[in-house]
Protein backbone atom coordinates (compact mmCIF):
# COMPACT_ATOMS: atom_id res chain seq x y z
CA UNK A 1 0.00 0.00 0.00
CA UNK A 2 2.67 2.26 0.99
CA UNK A 3 5.79 0.98 -1.47
CA UNK A 4 4.68 3.25 -4.55
CA UNK A 5 7.77 6.23 -5.09
CA UNK A 6 7.73 9.77 -5.61
CA UNK A 7 10.01 12.21 -7.41
CA UNK A 8 11.00 15.39 -6.50
CA UNK A 9 12.60 18.02 -9.09
CA UNK A 10 14.92 20.35 -7.03
CA UNK A 11 17.26 23.19 -8.56
CA UNK A 12 20.80 23.56 -6.86
CA UNK A 13 21.29 26.65 -5.87
CA UNK A 14 24.32 28.46 -5.57
CA UNK A 15 24.53 28.48 -1.48
CA UNK A 16 24.39 24.54 -2.01
CA UNK A 17 27.87 24.29 -3.68
CA UNK A 18 30.88 24.16 -1.92
CA UNK A 19 34.43 25.30 -2.65
CA UNK A 20 34.88 22.47 -5.21
CA UNK A 21 31.99 23.92 -7.06
CA UNK A 22 29.98 20.75 -6.15
CA UNK A 23 27.03 19.98 -3.92
CA UNK A 24 28.16 19.90 -0.15
CA UNK A 25 27.59 16.40 0.94
CA UNK A 26 25.13 18.13 4.32
CA UNK A 27 23.46 19.82 1.43
CA UNK A 28 22.69 16.09 -0.40
CA UNK A 29 21.72 15.02 2.97
CA UNK A 30 19.22 17.71 2.86
CA UNK A 31 17.75 17.37 -1.00
CA UNK A 32 17.20 13.32 0.56
CA UNK A 33 15.10 14.66 3.98
CA UNK A 34 12.90 16.96 1.32
CA UNK A 35 12.67 13.78 -0.63
CA UNK A 36 11.17 11.67 2.01
CA UNK A 37 9.16 14.77 3.40
CA UNK A 38 7.63 14.74 -0.13
CA UNK A 39 6.53 11.21 0.19
CA UNK A 40 5.01 10.92 3.12
CA UNK A 41 3.47 14.35 2.11
CA UNK A 42 2.16 12.91 -0.93
CA UNK A 43 0.46 10.08 1.35
CA UNK A 44 -0.57 12.58 4.31
CA UNK A 45 0.20 15.88 5.40
CA UNK A 46 2.76 16.41 7.88
CA UNK A 47 2.33 19.66 9.37
CA UNK A 48 0.32 20.38 12.75
CA UNK A 49 0.91 16.82 13.80
CA UNK A 50 1.69 14.83 17.19
CA UNK A 51 3.49 12.51 15.27
CA UNK A 52 7.14 13.00 13.53
CA UNK A 53 9.35 10.79 11.31
CA UNK A 54 13.46 11.17 12.85
CA UNK A 55 16.06 9.15 11.14
CA UNK A 56 17.62 6.62 12.99
CA UNK A 57 19.96 5.79 10.60
CA UNK A 58 21.34 6.86 7.29
CA UNK A 59 23.53 4.67 4.72
CA UNK A 60 24.75 6.71 2.09
CA UNK A 61 27.19 6.06 -1.24
CA UNK A 62 28.19 9.39 -2.87
CA UNK A 63 29.20 7.94 -6.61
CA UNK A 64 29.38 11.12 -8.32
CA UNK A 65 29.66 14.93 -7.92
CA UNK A 66 26.44 17.28 -8.00
CA UNK A 67 27.34 20.35 -10.17
CA UNK A 68 24.83 23.49 -9.88
CA UNK A 69 21.54 22.25 -12.34
CA UNK A 70 18.35 20.04 -11.77
CA UNK A 71 18.55 17.36 -9.85
CA UNK A 72 15.56 14.70 -9.12
CA UNK A 73 15.49 13.11 -5.83
CA UNK A 74 13.60 9.47 -5.84
CA UNK A 75 12.25 7.75 -2.96
CA UNK A 76 10.49 4.29 -2.10
CA UNK A 77 9.40 2.99 1.35
CA UNK A 78 11.77 -0.32 0.79
CA UNK A 79 10.34 -1.50 3.71
CA UNK A 80 7.97 -2.46 5.30
CA UNK A 81 7.15 -3.95 2.00
CA UNK A 82 3.46 -4.19 0.54
CA UNK A 83 2.82 -7.71 1.66
CA UNK A 84 4.11 -7.04 5.03
CA UNK A 85 1.55 -3.78 5.51
CA UNK A 86 -1.28 -6.21 3.71
CA UNK A 87 -0.61 -8.43 6.49
CA UNK A 88 -1.21 -6.20 9.29
CA UNK A 89 2.52 -6.32 10.75
CA UNK A 90 3.40 -3.35 12.73
CA UNK A 91 6.70 -1.59 12.08
CA UNK A 92 7.95 1.07 14.22
CA UNK A 93 10.50 1.88 11.55
CA UNK A 94 10.57 2.13 7.88
CA UNK A 95 13.78 1.96 5.55
CA UNK A 96 13.58 4.32 2.43
CA UNK A 97 15.82 3.91 -0.73
CA UNK A 98 16.71 7.52 -2.13
CA UNK A 99 18.36 8.32 -4.96
CA UNK A 100 19.78 11.83 -6.08
CA UNK A 101 20.34 11.96 -10.06
CA UNK A 102 21.52 14.89 -11.98
CA UNK A 103 19.70 16.25 -14.33
CA UNK A 104 20.10 14.36 -17.64
CA UNK A 105 22.23 11.17 -16.30
CA UNK A 106 20.34 8.21 -15.92
CA UNK A 107 23.00 6.44 -13.00
CA UNK A 108 22.59 8.13 -9.43
CA UNK A 109 24.82 10.47 -8.13
CA UNK A 110 23.49 9.56 -4.55
CA UNK A 111 22.12 6.62 -3.14
CA UNK A 112 20.92 6.05 0.21
CA UNK A 113 18.96 3.75 2.29
CA UNK A 114 17.27 6.04 5.87
CA UNK A 115 15.79 4.23 8.41
CA UNK A 116 13.05 6.74 10.16
CA UNK A 117 11.07 5.97 13.37
CA UNK A 118 8.11 7.40 14.22
CA UNK A 119 7.11 9.02 17.47
CA UNK A 120 4.71 10.40 19.34
CA UNK A 121 5.72 14.16 20.62
CA UNK A 122 3.90 14.54 23.25
CA UNK A 123 3.96 11.53 24.43
CA UNK A 124 7.69 10.82 23.44
CA UNK A 125 7.52 7.05 22.60
CA UNK A 126 7.78 5.07 19.05
CA UNK A 127 4.44 4.76 16.97
CA UNK A 128 3.78 2.13 14.05
CA UNK A 129 3.91 3.70 10.78
CA UNK A 130 0.28 3.02 10.08
CA UNK A 131 -0.57 4.77 13.29
CA UNK A 132 1.86 7.74 12.01
CA UNK A 133 0.14 8.42 8.79
CA UNK A 134 -3.41 8.34 10.70
CA UNK A 135 -2.39 10.63 13.18
CA UNK A 136 -1.45 13.15 10.46
CA UNK A 137 -4.11 12.06 7.83
CA UNK A 138 -6.80 10.03 9.71
CA UNK A 139 -8.47 9.28 6.29
CA UNK A 140 -5.47 8.09 4.84
CA UNK A 141 -3.71 5.79 7.77
CA UNK A 142 -6.01 2.85 7.08
CA UNK A 143 -4.10 0.01 6.47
Amino acid sequence: MYSDASQLDLAVRPGDLDALGHVNHAVALAYLEAGRRHWLESRAPVTGTEAVAVVSRAEVDYRAEIPYGPVTVRTVLASPSAEETAAGDITYRAVFRQRIHRGGHPAPAVDALITVAFLDTRLRHLVPLHAYLAAVHPDRGQR
